[in-house]
């Protein structure tokens, strides 16, 4: 479209100048004596009409092209205008939303806070995922300068276990994953709070989840059944949220072998964390 509207402002001139002269020759060609004209009159008519009307045909199309190209102007103007109208929106949007998700983590980091006085807390952000087919991992972004240690529970800002810090430098710090293959976490299920533990599975960790096993012939384990932490051994706090069951296996007997568990945290998506640095152990 632009090498055309280019091409008519370069040569539009010189294109109704052929018109007009085509026309002329066409008008000679066709026109024919009248009764009462003579030769010159009837000459002058063949010249002057065909050109009037030319010319009035030439003036109207070219009109009508060269208005086209004004719309066409206008348009493509409009149109720039209105993706920058666009993409401003779109940014403002963008903004909007960052500051609710903003909010929504504030809130719930002022009742994780509010419910749990007596936890010592640390937040810190996550700024690696080191790729492994055997473990599931996470570097934090502080460590023994702001008193995280060894053993340290670390939570999201939701109250759900993310796992257990293994090891600990300055200004880094590694947590194992509570769907890592090694971890174990003392656990409570059922209605009735019974025992169990919480252990690591090589290919349930493939499938992000994790087993329950350890199981008294007591305890009754059904799916939905959600887990926390027992508090047993003073790794962590009781009453962390673990997952839930999502599925039961059983042996041959009809007594529960073991259970899948998925955990409650959402740890693909999350970015910043909170280490349990201390809190008040109940026995």
């Amino acid at each position: 479209m632009n090498s055309f509207k280019d091409y008519m402002k370069k040569n539009g001139i010189r294109l109704g100048i052929v018109v007009v002269i085509v026309a002329v020759i066409f008008g000679f060609a066709a026109s024919r004596s009248s009764d009462g004209a003579s030769a010159v009159e009837n000459a002058a008519a063949s010249i002057t009409t065909p050109v009037k009307v030319g010319s009035t045909g030439i003036k109207g199309w070219l009109e009508g092209v060269y208005g086209y190209m004004f719309r066409y102007d206008n348009l493509a103007a409009e149109n720039e205008q209105l993706k920058v109208q666009l993409a401003q929106s779109e940014k403002k949007l963008r903004e909007a939303e960052e500051a609710e998700s903003e909010n929504v983590r504030l809130r719930e980091l002022l009742d994780l806070r509010e419910k749990h006085e007596d936890f010592v807390f640390e937040s810190a952000n996550i700024i690696d995922r080191p790729a492994s087919n055997w473990s599931v991992t996470y570097t934090l972004s502080k460590g023994t300068e702001s008193g995280i240690e060894v053993g340290n529970g670390v939570i999201d800002s939701k109250y759900n276990l993310v796992g257990q810090v293994t090891e600990v430098g300055a200004g880094w710090s590694t947590v194992r994953s509570v769907i890592d293959a090694d971890m174990r976490v003392g656990a409570l299920v059922g209605e009735g709070g019974n025992a169990a533990m919480i252990v690591g599975d090589f290919a349930l960790m493939q499938k992000n989840q994790t087993k329950l096993t350890y199981l008294t012939e007591e305890t009754q384990v059904l799916e939905g059944d959600v887990l926390i932490t027992s508090g047993k051994g003073g790794a962590f706090p009781k009453g962390l949220k673990i997952g839930s069951v999502t599925a039961v296996h059983t042996e041959a007997g009809g007594q529960v072998e073991y259970a899948v568990v998925t955990p409650a945290s959402e740890l693909g998506a999350l970015s910043e964390v909170f280490v349990i640095k201390d809190f008040n152990v109940i026995e």
